[in-house]
């Protein structure tokens, strides 16, 4: 069983290198196994959220927001470990104008990976939801990777009804009171596969027009004789998660999935 284990997990990362997103190697993952004490505690609220969440819903009643994103990452592996073994996890993905190749990638793996049943739309956010809601009425909740810190959110309750004409789902965000290093450090500490852009210089992830490297990791490489980007988790200044993104015509998150 032992030498089984290891081969399925051998062929898996070979999967999931071919498929472009990223597995942390041994030596990349946090020297301390255990996630610091201030950021288990956060997680501790997390699992709460989310334990209060799956007791007043049942599995037909709710879904994760899932676009491949670090933060929905996070969430949606947390929410993986607390369902019910026998309920299949469910999200939806609404696609871009022109999204990375490697984002839809890393969305593919993720769905086999976590046997995802996942709801694809293209286009408008608002609409997509209205789409799947009329498909799937017996939907009353949506879990969401925002944070205080996205722009829209710092006010945002745990718990809140969609409002301005969405469809009735009770938005529901576990994630809110972690930043940008705590996202990180879960998914180092728990060598969990994100997507390889973030390697690349891109600290937050849109679509290509709005999506660029973030200048705030250029460094100069003495040993490659160049300017090359550090990956995302090695950015000191958190404040400059989204130096990268061009947001005009951004929808808050108070009023839009994220």
């Amino acid at each position: 069983m032992k030498l089984a284990s290891q081969l399925g997990h051998s062929v898996f990362n070979f999967y999931l290198k071919h498929r472009r997103f990223h597995v942390p190697p041994a030596e990349s993952v946090m020297e301390k196994t255990n996630l610091n004490v201030e950021l288990q505690d956060k997680l501790n609220r997390t699992r709460g959220l989310i334990k209060r969440a799956l007791d007043l819903y049942s599995p037909s009643e709710w879904i994760v927001s899932f676009n491949g994103g670090k933060d929905c990452t996070v969430l949606l592996d947390i929410v993986s470990k607390m369902k019910p073994p026998a309920v299949t996890l469910r999200a939806v993905y609404v696609r871009s104008l022109d999204p990375f190749e490697e984002m839809e990638s890393f969305i593919d793996a993720s769905s086999q990976r976590y046997g995802i049943q996942l709801w694809r739309y293209n286009g408008i956010i608002k609409l997509a939801i209205e789409q799947l809601v009329a498909e799937e009425p017996q939907l009353k909740a949506v879990f969401l990777g925002c944070r205080h810190s996205d722009p829209g959110c710092s006010d945002l309750p745990e718990m809140i009804p969609c409002d301005n004409g969405w469809p009735p789902l009770m938005r529901i965000f576990p994630l809110l009171e972690w930043s940008y290093h705590d996202i990180w450090s879960y998914l180092r500490a728990n060598s969990l596969p994100y997507c390889t852009l973030y390697d690349q210089g891109y600290t937050s992830l849109g679509d290509r027009h709005s999506t660029h490297l973030n200048p705030s990791l250029l460094v100069y490489d003495k040993k490659q004789d160049k300017l090359t980007y550090r990956a995302a988790y090695e950015l000191e200044d958190s404040r400059l998660e989204r130096a990268n993104r061009i947001e005009a015509g951004q929808v808050a998150a108070k009023s839009e999935k994220k």
